[in-house]
């Protein structure tokens, strides 16, 4: 069974997603469960801002394929240029920015089936990189083992 899927998402606002999950190549990294990227791709005008609604739908789409498959995702915040208020007293790069609203909408679901695990990778010449591994529960010790191995990464 191919853990490669495409889901187009389209907002309420009109705002089209391509959610996209992708398989680590096996021959690379082998930690006993697939690891797979997840990507969510805007595909037409830059939005002003997300709904929560919209935020949720996405963390959905995440949880039932997880559900359905035994797997470790990756999810890696990008860099693209988003709005934030102006008026936040704390600011944040973009990454950063969406990988605490990705948290957050996460915890907000209060599910003990699923198990993430936040990573910052220090990185003071190209600024830090945010990223989540997420699976069952079940596979929590193989997410740490990831983990272990991704932090070596910190400089």
């Amino acid at each position: 069974m191919s853990l490669e899927l495409e889901i187009p998402f389209e907002t309420e606002e009109g705002y089209q997603y391509l959610v996209s999950f992708r398989e680590f190549p096996i021959n690379q990294l082998n930690y006993g469960i697939p690891l797979v990227d997840v990507s969510i791709t805007l595909m037409s005008s830059a939005p002003e801002i997300n709904s929560l609604k919209t935020l949720n739908n996405f963390i959905k789409i995440v949880l039932l394929y997880l559900e359905q498959n035994n797997v470790i995702i990756y999810y890696y915040c990008d860099t693209a240029p988003i709005k934030i208020r102006t008026t936040r007293t704390k600011k944040y790069t973009n990454q950063e920015y969406r990988f605490y609203l990705f948290l957050m909408m996460f915890n907000k679901q209060k599910s003990d089936d699923f198990y993430l695990q936040d990573i910052i990778i220090n990185d003071t010449i190209n600024g830090n990189h945010y990223t989540s591994l997420i699976s069952k529960t079940i596979n929590a010790e193989k997410v740490q083992k990831i983990k272990v191995e991704i932090e070596k990464y910190n400089k």
